[in-house]
């Protein structure tokens, strides 16, 4: 039975990565973000958005766990679909530049999910209203 207020999250890739470190070829995103659109899904969450560093780099992490936003557009460019789904990231507290964060219409990400620990909530919050 349709249920309008019932929402699907597909998070094949951000959680995936978890396992392999993010290191998916952007053909296999591509495959994913595909599905998603001829499947009606909600929301795909492509991976998260967090800030490189000499050690923490694209290449050793995976380009998921950056979330480009060229990377992105090309994903979301790549599948002239009817329906598509909102593109979601995710944002680690703490593990993001605040002064980096764009309006939503000057991106290519519709929604934000954020995660913390217990003892980062208010950041948290603050993080979910910016």
């Amino acid at each position: 039975m349709f249920r309008k207020e019932l929402k699907v999250l597909d998070c094949t890739v951000r959680d995936g990565g978890l396992i392999n470190n993010y290191q998916f070829s952007k053909d296999f995103v591509k495959a994913v973000y595909r599905a998603t659109c001829d499947a009606g899904v909600d929301i795909v969450e492509l991976g998260k958005k967090l800030e490189e560093s000499d050690e923490y780099t694209r290449e050793k992490y995976g380009a998921w766990n950056f979330c480009d936003d060229d990377d992105l557009k090309e994903v979301i460019d790549s599948y002239d679909a009817k329906y598509r789904p909102l593109v979601a990231v995710m944002y680690d507290v703490g593990r993001v530049d605040v002064s980096k964060l764009q309006p939503r219409d000057q991106g290519p990400i519709d929604m934000v999910r954020v995660a913390c620990y217990v003892h980062q909530i208010d950041k948290g919050i603050d993080l979910i209203r910016r």
